[in-house]
């Protein structure tokens, strides 16, 4: 296995970004870490880990699908804090997010 670690700065934030390869699935791993003042996570981020992901959804459903791709924590508490309804686009999610942070 492969383990390459960038470090950027962008708008005055760090973020750091691990990229694992594994050489005998071919795959590739990433998980985002955003750290700053703020500990904000953009919608951009939350799609990643909500990707090909079928709408409608519930919160529940949601929660669900992020955690099957590994979303880093901060990701996971963003979410666990959206609102208990029904969302029926990524626009949603993006609308939530703004609500919350």
């Amino acid at each position: 296995m492969l383990t390459l670690l960038g470090t950027w700065r962008w708008n005055g934030k760090t973020s750091r970004q691990h990229t694992q390869i594994t050489k005998h699935s071919e795959t590739k791993r990433q998980n985002i870490v955003k750290s700053g003042k703020s500990g904000h996570v953009s919608p951009a981020i939350v799609e990643k880990f909500l990707a090909g992901m079928h709408y409608p959804a519930k919160k529940e459903k949601i929660v669900d699908n992020a955690r099957s791709k590994d979303a880093p924590k901060d990701v996971m508490n963003l979410i666990n804090k959206f609102s208990d309804k029904t969302y029926n686009s990524p626009i949603d999610v993006a609308k939530e997010i703004g609500k919350i942070g």
